[in-house]
């Protein structure tokens, strides 16, 4: 990449040098302390009470128009990041501003009316090591629902908080012998895999089985004629088989494939599926598989692929494209910017900066908005979508 510095270019990198640190350390404080621990009221009626309380005093001052469940949820939010802004209050209040047009309050009827949570059943079902079962969520505890919310200009990531009024159960699979979660269904999944399911339709395939949720919702479709699944865990196809295919309305659409997901994509014909929804992969750093899926999926031009938490992938790329920009910008006016160090790239990401600085090679910067361009998640697919290089 190289960049042509102009007053207005250098406004710009200081703008976004400015704020981006508060983006990363909110994301991050609030994302740990769902993960480390369940963030949930320690006395829900009281803290109900004195929510309803000041809900009261601001409509009465025409300053909220949020529900008192709304308003709990976004008490708990401000408590996790609230520690962490104490001497920078207007950031604070920006941040809750965002965050407040995000956020959600969740029925639990909604989910349980669900296809899958309706009909498939995962009590008391076991197979080896593993047992199907159920997980909770507890009454206002909180959670993230999707990807979050880039803010265009600024590029900042705003988080996707939600809750339920009500303990909501939601479908699992535990491993017997170590005590843990192998995987699970959860609201997260529902709504990330929502979009591939409306876009399935014809002869779909789908890499990964997981519990079968896309699976079994693609198969409900009237526009799906078949659904073939592509998994290379003997385990979980057992329990697939045994336990939760015999339950699917229309179980005659599903075939499994035990295979390697790259290695049958590598000699798939171009056109004998429809739709392809990938999801191989455990989260966002796990790059490596969602990179082979997606350089075979450049030579398919008859089959429609999506690719699970692909916005997400692209926001955590963003990463490391900002800090291409700063370095380039460093090398063009003679100054090192310290956020534009090497050092910034930990020793399991060199591969994804190496990645992104030749994805951005023969790139010139000359005006802010190309460098909002470039920081657009959208356009970083568009830009791997194009790439002849691969991971």
């Amino acid at each position: 990449m190289r960049i042509i510095p102009s007053k207005r270019i250098t406004e710009k990198i200081m703008q976004l040098l400015e704020i981006k640190p508060y983006s990363s350390l909110v994301n991050s404080v609030i994302t740990h302390s769902i993960k480390e621990n369940s963030v949930i009221p320690r006395d829900v009626e009281s803290l109900k009470a004195e929510v309803a309380k000041v809900n009261r005093d601001l409509q009465a001052q025409g300053r909220s128009d949020y529900t008192d469940d709304k308003l709990m949820l976004l008490f708990m939010v401000k408590s996790m990041i609230a520690p962490y802004l104490t001497e920078y209050p207007d950031v604070l209040n920006k941040y809750m501003a965002s965050i407040s047009n995000e956020c959600r309050v969740f029925d639990v009827e909604e989910f349980m009316n669900n296809p899958y949570f309706k009909n498939i059943d995962f009590h008391e079902k076991h197979q080896g090591d593993y047992e199907l079962l159920y997980h909770e969520f507890m009454p206002y505890e909180v959670n993230i629902y999707s990807p979050p919310k880039r803010m265009p200009k600024i590029h900042i990531d705003i988080p996707r908080i939600s809750c339920f009024t009500q303990t909501l159960k939601y479908p699992a699979i535990g491993q017997t012998s170590t005590k843990s979660t192998w995987m699970s269904v959860s609201p997260n999944e529902v709504y990330t895999m929502a979009d591939a399911i409306s876009n399935a339709r014809g002869k779909v395939l789908t890499l990964g089985c997981g519990m079968g949720y896309f699976a079994y919702m693609a198969s409900l479709k009237n526009e799906v004629e078949s659904v073939t699944i592509v998994e290379i865990e003997q385990d979980i196809i057992d329990l697939f088989e045994k336990h939760i295919l015999p339950q699917f309305q229309h179980k005659d659409k599903i075939t499994i494939i035990k295979a390697d997901a790259v290695e049958y994509m590598q000699t798939l014909p171009d056109g004998k599926f429809d739709y392809c929804f990938a999801d191989i992969w455990i989260g966002i750093e796990d790059l490596a598989p969602y990179f082979s899926i997606k350089e075979i999926g450049r030579k398919l031009r008859k089959t429609k692929i999506d690719y699970w938490i692909e916005e997400s992938f692209a926001i955590y790329l963003s990463q490391f494209v900002w800090i291409e920009i700063l370095k380039s910008f460093s090398k063009a006016i003679y100054t090192e910017i310290p956020d534009a160090s090497n050092a910034n790239v930990k020793a399991n990401e060199e591969r994804i900066y190496d990645y992104i600085h030749r994805l951005l090679k023969k790139i010139e910067i000359t005006t802010p908005d190309q460098i909002d361009y470039y920081l657009t998640p959208k356009n970083i697919i568009n830009l791997i979508n194009k790439a002849r290089i691969t991971f």
